[in-house]
This record gives structure tokens, sequence and C-alpha cells, in this order.
């Protein structure tokens, strides 16, 4: 019982990487990835806790990332040496601090009550700030999200701001580089032509993509095993949890496979 994407305090998840693991052994997952954005400070004490509960723990982290027309697509990284991507991390985390300034001075200037340090204070730290945390620190509420960020943080909005780094081809280099393996996350949570999302797989050096996610229909799924087998992909699967009171991710095994086929674990490199 597989479920390889999770989030912890270390990002924008609500329990500890111990409490992660413990969420997830009582759901029954015998194989998890504890994926913080741009992060791995989690990883040690999620292995430790994995470790001491007897279920397999893979080292890995979720770079976000552009392409295109997309701001935030995520790139899944597993079996990465932590050590080799920390600058990487570092580097992301630099930038998303230097961006989430820029969108908070972006909407004071024009009237929303909102300061950086309050930010910061909703994430609890400043590496994992994102536009999520500033959206509550200027007050707005679970249920005004979507209006928030449709007036003010998506493209093409008035306070929105650019990422710059890196773009997917780039995320995937540094996965690689790290001795990982890069799978393409929720493919149908940023796009929705099945087209697109094709060009996108076959334009990118991948090793996996995430076929089965508590978003994806019967339809899209079944196309994404397609296109992995295909194209001989790994077919992965996660619930994206991030915490008991998180109001869609808040369940291990959350993730429908319609009968359709099994998850897969992504391929672990190999060296001469």
């Amino acid at each position: 019982m597989m479920d390889l994407q999770s989030h912890s305090t270390f990002s924008d998840g609500e329990l500890r990487p111990a409490e992660v693991v413990a969420a997830a052994v009582e759901a029954g997952v015998t194989t998890l990835a504890l994926t913080d954005h741009d992060g791995i400070d989690g990883v040690a004490e999620a292995g430790e806790a994995a470790s001491a509960a007897g279920i397999a723990l893979i080292p890995a982290t979720e770079i976000s990332c552009v392409h295109g027309s997309i701001d935030d697509m995520h790139m899944l990284g597993y079996w990465v040496d932590t050590t080799a991507i920390a600058p990487a991390c570092e580097r992301a985390q630099a930038e998303r601090v230097i961006r989430a300034r820029e969108i908070v001075e972006q909407l004071a200037a024009q009237g929303v009550p909102v300061t950086y340090e309050d930010a910061i204070a909703q994430a609890g730290d400043a590496s994992s700030v994102g536009r999520p945390h500033i959206a509550k620190a200027a007050g707005a509420k679970p249920e005004e999200m979507k209006a928030f960020f449709e007036e003010w943080l998506i493209p093409g909005a008035k306070a929105f701001v650019p990422r710059r780094w890196p773009d997917a081809a780039e995320a995937t280099e540094i996965i690689h580089g790290a001795g990982g393996s890069a799978v393409l996350a929720h493919p149908f949570w940023d796009m929705d032509d099945p087209n697109e999302v094709a060009a996108l797989i076959d334009d990118l050096d991948l090793d996996g993509v995430e076929c089965f996610y508590p978003a994806h229909d019967r339809a899209q799924t079944k196309f994404l095993l397609d296109v992995c087998r295909d194209r001989g992909l790994a077919a992965t699967a996660s619930s994206d949890f991030h915490g008991p009171n998180h109001k869609m991710f808040d369940s291990f095994l959350a993730y429908p496979t319609y009968d359709l086929g099994e998850p897969e674990l992504p391929p672990r490199q190999t060296t001469d």
C-alpha cells in the first residue's frame, strides 16, 4: 500500500514529519514518501519514524517549477540524495522568499492590509511561505481563497509575481543530478487538454507520472496510464496528504484506481 506524496510542517502540511508517518501507518500505508515543497529538512525525522514503525520511506521532495504558461508546476523527485539536492532546495527557498516579499509589496501598494511578517507567521517559517499563506495573512477565509487568488494571485491578477526558477526541464536535471527519479505530479491539476499533457510528458526527461490522484477522474487516470505504458514510465500514486484538517487532502490512500491498474514505484537510478 503505497502513498508517494505527503507534506509536513516543513512546507504546507499540518503535522510534523513523524506525525505524518504515524498517520500513514494508521491508514495502512507500507511505502511512503514525504515530499515537502522545495525541501528535504523533514526527511531524516520521517525516516527514523518510518524505520521504527516498520514501513519504507522513500527520500523525496517536490520541486515547484514553471513551464510555458504554467506558473506552478510540480516535479516530484524520488530516491534523491538529500545532501546533493540541498543546494537547489536552498536556492528555491530563497527564490520563494523574494517572490513572497514582492507579492506582499504589490498587495500593500494596492490597499490590501497584509505584511510579510504576517505571511511568515501563517507559514511558520520564511522558507516555506507561499501564496496561500499570504492570502490567509491578508484575511482571506477558507471559503474566500478561490476568489482572493483570482483577484490577486494568479497569472494576470493584480498582485501576481511570476516564478523565475527553475523551469520544468531544470527541475528534472536537479533531481537526476541528485541521483533521483523525476515524476510529473498531478498533470491534470495544471492542465485540461490531454494532448497538451502528452506533449509535456514527451518534452521532459521523466521517469514517471503521477497517474492515481484524488482529483483525477477515470478518463484522466486511464489516459495517463496509457501514456506511461506507451513510454515505459512508472505510474505512481498519491493522496497528497497535507493533514487531517485540510479541505481536500486530509486522508492517506484516498486516490481512486478505478480498477485500471496498480500504482508503481518510480525506478531507482543504477550505477555502473
